[in-house]
């Protein structure tokens, strides 16, 4: 039979199985099975990608093995990209589970015994080892590893660790302490790597990523929590912010400077940490936020140049530039030229980017008022001058410029 003849069966409903693969009972267009026929879509697309990689297999070949057209494939999964991301899961991923024993302060270690036991289990026809040899030479497999990494691995823990660039920092190591584990051990099987037995490694790697996680883990906190008093420890085991139940300060707590300045760096961690949560919610970080917020300060036509960003303390000047791109990439801001002088360049604010910056803004402020709720009006008037004596007290400390 010619390959046109094969091809036209094939697409008439009534799929020739490869060979070495077990034959599958046929499907015919238009079977009201839509779900049968995703599930098969899936089965047959973890085959071909594991056994020829992201790069070798096409969606015409996932569709014949499956037994449907390539119409419905792309109407299930959209693109190639998406099939992929379908077909590999949340298998490399840092599941809800693991993120779970972060309260018990368990979160190094199982995180790599989660990693650890996934990767010993690991299907034959899986298709993550293909893909990451595949993206190793082949720039659109690199760039879909890169999105499936920041989707399962990096958001995950975004979410737990906040948004903030020491965040960012534990992040990438954590990442890429989990990735070279995968990379030696299971992708490349190098020695010694591949020869040490789990019970083994899992210690040795817990002990590297807590060093990763550093005090962001609930052990490192553990002592503070104890100078707390029964009702903030209570309203902290609940998962609410320690300002609904307020407790008088507890006699002889520990008012040395040291404590004082750790807990006022504690206050504004957790403060970052949720206003982060809040903006994601948005599908924005909050140092992109904050570059909109920036220019929705500036008034009409709510426009500045990028020095002029940098300089207000939205976000580091070395990552304005990355986060001024991905604004613009989805409408949010544009970039407009001086007319005089082209090496001028500002950052202004689109429709969209007003919008979103107004929606953000009032979720941002509903959520602090809520925070402040326990406060009495006398108790928030306090703190504010207590707050501005210090501040004042730390500005007099500062040589001017």
């Amino acid at each position: 039979m010619d390959p046109e003849s094969k091809g036209r069966r094939r697409a008439a409903g009534s799929p020739a199985p490869d060979a070495g693969q077990s034959a599958a009972a046929p499907r015919r267009p238009g079977s009201h099975d839509p779900e049968g026929n995703r599930r098969a879509v899936l089965d047959a697309a973890r085959r071909l990608f594991g056994a020829h990689g992201y790069k070798g297999v096409g969606v015409r070949a996932i569709a014949a093995d499956a037994g449907v057209t390539p119409g419905l494939v792309m109407a299930y999964f959209g693109t190639k990209d998406g099939l992929f991301r379908e077909a590999v899961g949340s298998g490399a991923g840092v599941t809800g589970d693991v993120l779970g024993a972060d309260a018990a302060g368990d979160l190094p270690a199982a995180l790599a015994q989660a990693y650890l036991d996934r990767w010993d289990r690991l299907p034959a026809d899986d298709p993550w080892p293909a893909l990451i040899r595949s993206a190793v030479s082949h720039p659109p497999s690199a760039e879909l590893l890169r999105t499936i990494l920041d989707k399962q691995v990096g958001e995950p823990l975004a979410r737990l660790l906040g948004d903030t660039a020491e965040a960012e920092v534990r992040i990438a190591m954590i990442r890429s302490v989990l990735f070279g584990v995968i990379m030696e051990r299971y992708v490349f099987a190098h020695d010694p790597a591949v020869s040490v037995p789990t019970e083994d490694l899992a210690p040795a790697l817990t002990d590297v990523l807590t060093t990763a996680f550093g005090d962001a883990v609930r052990p490192a906190r553990g002592p503070e929590r104890r100078t707390q008093g029964p009702g903030e420890a209570a309203s902290t085991r609940s998962g609410k912010p320690e300002t609904r139940q307020p407790s008088p300060t507890p006699p002889g707590a520990d008012d040395s400077a040291p404590s004082l300045f750790d807990r006022l760096s504690e206050c504004a961690r957790r403060h970052q940490e949720l206003v982060g949560r809040t903006v994601r919610a948005y599908g924005i970080s909050l140092p992109a936020y904050e570059v909109l917020a920036t220019l929705r300060d500036a008034g009409e036509p709510y426009r500045r140049t990028m020095g002029e960003v940098a300089a207000a303390g939205a976000v580091r000047a070395g990552g304005l530039t990355q986060h001024a791109d991905r604004l613009e990439a989805v409408g949010l801001i544009r970039r407009e030229r001086d007319t005089d002088d082209r090496r001028i360049v500002r950052l202004c604010l689109t429709p969209e980017g007003i919008a979103l910056s107004d929606r953000v803004s009032a979720a941002r402020s509903a959520q602090e008022h809520e925070l402040l709720a326990g406060l009495v009006p006398a108790d928030r008037r306090r703190l504010s001058g207590l707050l501005g004596a210090l501040g004042h007290t730390l500005g007099a400390g500062v040589p001017e410029q």
